[in-house]
């Protein structure tokens, strides 16, 4: 069982270094930006859609926080990458 454990911690350490280097790796493709301008972007969408200052600025935090824990987030058809 134990062992079993040790194999399953492995596979998704590995999973999670390859998924961190693909996302590298792309991040000078063509339709990506930053993580910082993706919230920026949400920002004046949120604003655009009649949202009041705070709410806009919260929606654009969210997709910045999300979009670096993960390091990648989509805002319309451009991609954020960390």
């Amino acid at each position: 069982m134990r062992r079993l454990f040790n194999i399953a911690v492995f596979a998704l350490l590995a999973y999670l270094i390859a998924d961190r280097a693909m996302v590298h790796a792309q991040a000078g493709e063509s339709g990506t930006i930053t993580c910082q301008k993706g919230a920026e972007l949400v920002k004046l969408d949120a604003l655009g859609k009649g949202f009041g200052e705070t709410a806009s600025s919260v929606q654009g935090e969210n997709f910045l926080s999300s979009c670096l824990v993960t390091g990648h987030g989509r805002v319309g058809n451009l991609i954020a990458r960390d």
